[in-house]
């Protein structure tokens, strides 16, 4: 069952609701009454009653009061103490209309008890002091002004204008004339230290104030019936000086020979008071306790992650108390806030919770309790209550971190975090718990759970949302797990100080230095951000090249360096086009990939930058940042270079190999290299069956394993091989199974397993192999001279016949042989040459056919052929000198050649 939100349960007072209420309303001022500026529910008694709360403390003081004033029983001088709002003002006031106006409020139900056995008041005086109020220069003494109220100013008159204190005789006189007298003394400390600065300028014996106050003491406690109420500070202001605390001092050791001291609110009753005070309605209390014993439940569930002190019955109990207020909110505001020495006496709490209530009925923001975490800083008549207790530089610090980061924060990360307001609520909670007028600052995490923690707000969800906090915000510190807010910036602000000053060169360089160690590895000749298509070599080894930031990617928006690559190998066409792989950067990624490197590069400068002053807590805030970053950088590199690109026909052909998986081996040619295996772009075997469809043109039927080789690794579009034992591997199980034959020297293998191939070896398509295998050699000479064995499927042929001749045909590419019949006697006839030299005049586009036919023998039966090419050229308009300098001179350079005539005409 959803739980109801508070603004359906209680109703605020009616200027609350329309947010008209004045300051006045909340800063309770004795001396405002007795001038009658106050307020009018602060003059009107009735009004008054109705919106006090009379707590345990304020009754024990009535009673006594008006005991003494009826029977002369009691404390005779009485020294009030509150450290919170609905305090000793408010206790004046109450006494004060109690006895002055008793026949106009006996009638209120609240007041019928206390008044029940002290209803004889009407004869009773009351007379008041405000030291806030009073004119030390032209305004009457203390001693004149309660002498003037009670009507026996003439017995004071000389001292009240020489200002002299009229002694303890003159005092009782006025005492006893005046019947039962109630006298009430608000601020006194504050007329002691005006008072001072006019003795001495008039050159009056200073003190005079508290000599008064020592004879009224002791005046009122050996009178019949009067009663002395006044208030001191339990602690000198700072606006204050050396001598105001000692005439505090003094005043509290003066008074406190005859005083008794009194606590109108103590523990729970301040909920009481604040909820009379805002509050015209507060709703079915069975609510209240519905309400309650749900969030206690939610505590007990969380167990050891929320405070102890939560997960107890009494604070069940305290929680009911203080509907619709969560108990942590008004502490926070008790315990931090109420120490400092100006928090109450400004405007006070009240006030503040009445900003707080008008802004959150208005916006009608759903939550079962009030909690520190719904307070919206970002409201400026809230926040101004806080900052002008702190200093107006936390202006801007709410600004930046709160309304501005921790709002992003939610904005950014969505669902929860954006309904419930999570960064921007805990960051507000820990900006409450910052502050103190004393040394207690900071707030762990399971306050921080109590502080957000509401129905609809998952648990686990605060660890992660002040984790962010940590890491965005620039006043957030932590120490020994703390959290709060100082005016001093954090290691974040530092850091985004140094990323700011990091030049972009460096951060290339960075990347460079990091891809540098990520790319190595033996599957690849890596090449990394070349600047020509000429610093990457056209050779058969694979080649890896890495395309620096900027150079674009993609079938559309293919960059032309990238094309220039596939193409040219400097100013030469490039051969070996299939050897080549491109990687290029995600565009999208690289922003956040340069973000990333521009704070490891400044989590090093600052780690290394012995002038910067950091806290441990700080110290090992950076090292464990600078660790977390260099640990996340190669994935992060590796997320943004995932673009591989190939030569296929006419265009490149892109493909994204996506995210990286976290834990994954951090080497980018790695990576490469295992996404084009999956993706069958590099074989690590290979069919026979494919060589020959691949690799052989229609009218070939037999061509060098190298040959094969760089058919694979020059044409666009055909898988490259991992290496060239995949074709060595491939032709040998070819010809075991008969799917090719293979030439070694001058002995061909077909259906056999042949010895260990290399490239030298010949690939021979099948059905030839099968011819020659038919005619060539296969037969043995028998012990008779004649032949033993035949060949297979040999047709006519008889074992008689003899090998005559040998010759290879190397236009045609097939071995003949000629056999003689020569009787019972066979022998083969076979003509040695020791020595050719051959010249012949070869079509263009036969050239390859030369080096199989004619080239391969010539080098399987002897020592490498010495060769010298011959080539005549004509061209009717004239060959340029870029072609015959830089292309065709440069081509026979780069293999070796020597040039032994170059005639030009």
């Amino acid at each position: 069952m959803t739980l109801p939100t508070w603004w359906q349960v209680v109703t605020p007072h009616k200027d609350i609701r329309a947010k008209s209420f004045s300051e006045a309303v909340f800063a309770a001022d004795l001396g405002d009454v007795l001038s009658g500026m106050a307020p009018e529910e602060y003059r009107d008694p009735r009004l008054f009653f109705a919106k006090t709360y009379l707590t345990e403390g304020l009754k024990h003081l009535a009673q006594n009061v008006l005991s003494r004033l009826c029977t002369g029983k009691g404390d005779p001088v009485i020294q009030l103490q509150t450290p919170f709002g609905g305090g000793k003002t408010h206790a004046l006031l109450t006494l004060y209309h109690l006895v002055r106006s008793c026949g106009q409020v006996t009638h209120l139900e609240q007041l019928q008890g206390l008044l029940a056995d002290w209803r004889n008041l009407s004869g009773a005086r009351v007379a008041a002091f405000a030291g806030t109020a009073a004119d030390p220069i032209k305004g009457r003494t203390p001693w004149g002004e309660i002498a003037y109220q009670l009507g026996c100013y003439e017995i004071v008159k000389e001292h009240d204008i020489r200002r002299v204190a009229p002694g303890k005789e003159r005092l009782k006189e006025i005492l006893k004339r005046s019947g039962p007298t109630l006298i009430l003394i608000d601020e006194l400390l504050q007329y002691i230290v005006k008072a001072n600065r006019v003795e001495k300028m008039e050159k009056i014996t200073q003190g005079q104030t508290l000599a008064f106050l020592q004879e009224l003491s002791e005046a009122v406690a050996t009178s019949e019936k009067s009663v002395l109420v006044l208030t001191l500070p339990a602690s000198i202001l700072e606006q204050y000086d050396e001598e105001a605390e000692k005439a505090l001092a003094q005043l509290q050791k003066v008074s406190g020979r005859v005083e008794s001291i009194y606590v109108p609110v103590e523990g729970v009753e301040i909920y009481e008071v604040i909820r009379k005070r805002l509050f015209e309605n507060l709703g079915d209390p069975k609510t209240h306790r519905h309400i309650a014993e749900a969030y206690f439940r939610l505590y007990q569930g969380l167990g050891s992650d929320v405070p102890a002190e939560v997960r107890e019955t009494a604070y069940r109990e305290k929680m009911e108390r203080a509907y619709p207020f969560h108990p942590e909110f008004i502490d926070v505001l008790y315990e931090r806030w109420g120490s400092f020495p100006t928090f109450q006496r400004t405007r006070g709490v009240l006030r503040l919770l009445a900003q707080v209530i008008g802004d959150l009925y208005d916006r009608k923001v759903s939550a079962p309790l009030i909690q520190s975490s719904l307070v919206d800083l970002v409201y400026a008549p809230v926040r101004r209550e806080f900052i002008k207790h702190l200093g107006n530089e936390y202006d801007s610090i709410i600004s930046a971190d709160i309304a501005g980061k921790a709002r992003r924060i939610d904005q950014e990360m969505g669902s929860e975090y954006e309904r419930y307001g999570i960064a921007k609520g805990l960051a507000t909670a820990v900006f409450l718990y910052s502050f103190s007028g004393g040394e207690r600052r900071g707030v762990n995490l399971p306050w921080l759970r109590v502080a957000l923690l509401r129905e609809g707000v998952p648990s686990t969800i605060v660890g992660d949302a002040v984790s962010k906090l940590e890491d965005s915000l620039w006043y957030f510190h932590t120490e020994k797990r703390f959290f709060s807010f100082k005016n001093q910036p954090n290691l974040n602000r530092i850091i985004v100080d140094k990323e700011e000053a990091i030049d972009p060169e460096q951060v290339r360089e960075c990347l460079y230095e990091h891809l540098n160690r990520l790319a190595k590895g033996a599957v690849f000749d890596v090449y990394l951000w070349p600047d020509t298509s000429g610093d990457v070599p056209d050779n058969r080894r694979l080649k890896l090249i890495l395309l620096e930031p900027g150079q674009k990617y993609g079938e559309k928006e293919t960059g032309q360096f990238a094309r220039e690559i596939f193409d040219n190998a400097g100013v030469t066409f490039r051969i070996y086009r299939n050897t080549l792989f491109v990687v290029a950067l995600d565009a999208g990624a690289y922003a956040g990939l340069e973000k990333q490197l521009r704070r490891f590069l400044a989590l090093q400068d600052i780690s290394g930058d012995a002038d910067i002053s950091l806290t441990a807590g700080a110290r090992q805030e950076l090292k464990n940042k600078l660790d977390d970053a260099k640990k996340d950088l190669p994935y992060a590199i590796m997320a943004a270079y995932r673009h591989v690109g190939w030569r296929s026909n006419g265009d490149i052909i892109w493909r994204d190999m996506g995210i990286p998986t976290v834990g994954q081996d951090p080497s980018l040619s790695q990576r490469v290299w295992q996404y084009l295996k999956d993706e069958e772009r590099i074989l690590s075997s290979l069919t026979p069956k494919l060589i020959l469809d691949r690799a052989f043109g229609k009218e070939e039927t037999e061509k060098t394993i190298q040959e094969v080789y760089d058919v694979f690794l020059k044409t666009p579009g055909l898988p490259c091989l991992e290496s060239e034992k995949v074709l060595l591997e491939a032709a040998r199980q070819g010809v075991r199974t008969g799917l090719l034959g293979a030439r070694i020297g001058s002995t061909l293998y077909f259906g056999e397993t042949p010895p260990d191939l290399t490239l030298d070896a010949v690939i021979v398509r099948a059905e030839k192999a099968e011819e020659e295998k038919k005619i060539s050699i296969g037969k043995s000479i028998d012990t008779d001279g004649g032949f033993s064995g035949s060949y297979p499927d040999a047709g006519n042929g008889s074992k008689d016949d003899t090998l005559k001749d040998e010759t290879i045909d190397s236009d045609k590419g097939r071995t003949q042989a000629v056999y003689v019949n020569e009787g019972s006697s066979s022998q083969a006839v076979s003509a040695k040459v020791n020595r050719i030299s051959i010249k012949a005049s070869v079509p263009w586009d036969k050239l390859s056919h030369v080096v199989t036919g004619v080239i391969r023998p010539l080098k399987a039966c002897g020592s490498d052929p010495e060769i010298t090419i011959e080539i005549r050229a004509e061209c009717e308009d004239g060959f340029d000198r870029t072609t015959l300098d830089s292309k065709v001179k440069e081509t026979l350079q780069q293999l070796g050649s020597s040039i032994v005539e170059w005639d030009e005409g």
